[in-house]
């Protein structure tokens, strides 16, 4: 099983309070994860750019994806906004 990742995506806004910012992993990778992690959450630790953390992938039923949480301290480190294309690498604990 494949542990270290490296995807390019688009960060977006969850609709709402609370200002939560996601990246969604293509299906390919997450078919990848799915495929040995049948169930729940996936825990990672992440980075983009120079800032790293410790975050869990969520099941994303809708389009069988996850989700990436991008923290609010990571963004600010590393100037990212909604709508922003990032670079992330991330490992499965």
């Amino acid at each position: 099983m494949k542990k270290n990742f490296n995807i390019q995506a688009k960060v977006w806004r969850w609709p709402g309070d609370g200002g939560w910012h996601f990246v969604n992993l293509n299906k390919k990778v997450s078919k990848q994860i799915r495929d040995v992690y049948t169930r729940g959450f996936v825990k990672v630790s992440a980075s983009i750019g120079r800032t790293s953390w410790d975050a869990s992938l969520l099941p994303n039923k809708r389009d069988a994806s996850y989700l990436l949480c991008v923290k609010k301290l990571v963004r600010q480190k590393e100037g990212i906004f909604d709508g922003d294309m990032v670079k992330i690498k991330f490992k499965i604990k």
